[in-house]
């Protein structure tokens, strides 16, 4: 049988650092089902007991009804349809609640699926929070530079890049051109990078 290499199923995809329960925290920005529920299926089958921060979006029994998961849905509802006063406060209100829970949560380890809304604050400022409280931070990139690929990259962009790349302890791209992009693109340590590749999303129809 051929293994699979896919993000929610990979085996040796472990954390190195011993947990206890709920001392890893998933930060999903509130949606991507693929990614947010491949990888709480690949946490829950090694048997570890952790924290979601959601949305209304991912709020689905397969993360509520299951034991080992502490869902916590701080991001609300994400309706693109409201307007922009509204839009303002719930982003900022999240933010709030956010930072609280950063301070107040027991978990030691941050998984970073996705940024949130204001990037360059996301990538500066929020990790050297996490940093001061003492959290040890993982990401999956997605997209080494997405501003370059899409023809409006900036000084500020890539600096704010090469801020989030080396305030993270460790970091999982998808494909060994990514990781060889962030060694010699942003000076990110090997060592500090690992590829999984995206296998056939099994997860979301």
């Amino acid at each position: 049988m051929t293994k699979d290499r896919s993000i929610a199923s990979r085996e040796d995809f472990q954390y190195t650092t011993p947990v206890r329960p709920f001392d890893v925290a998933l930060l999903t920005g509130g949606g991507d089902k693929p990614y947010a529920l491949g990888l709480a299926a690949a946490l829950s089958a090694t048997g570890r007991s952790f924290e979601l921060v959601g949305s209304d979006d991912l709020e689905l029994p397969v993360l509520s009804e299951n034991p080992q998961v502490r869902f916590l849905n701080l991001r609300g509802d994400q309706d693109p349809t409201v307007g922009f006063a509204r839009k303002t406060a719930r982003i900022l209100f999240y933010y709030v609640r956010l930072i609280t829970y950063a301070a107040r949560t027991r978990a030691t380890i941050f998984h970073l699926l996705w940024n949130n809304k204001f990037e360059i604050f996301d990538r500066t400022v929020l990790l050297l929070y996490y940093r001061v409280l003492g959290k040890k931070l993982v990401m999956t990139v997605h997209n080494v530079n997405k501003a370059e690929r899409d023809g409006r990259d900036t000084r500020l962009n890539r600096w704010t890049l090469r801020c989030q790349y080396h305030l993270s302890d460790h970091l999982f791209v998808h494909t060994e051109k990514m990781k060889r992009e962030l060694e010699t693109g942003y000076g990110v340590s090997p060592e500090k990078i690992s590829v999984i590749p995206f296998g056939i999303n099994q997860t979301v129809p």
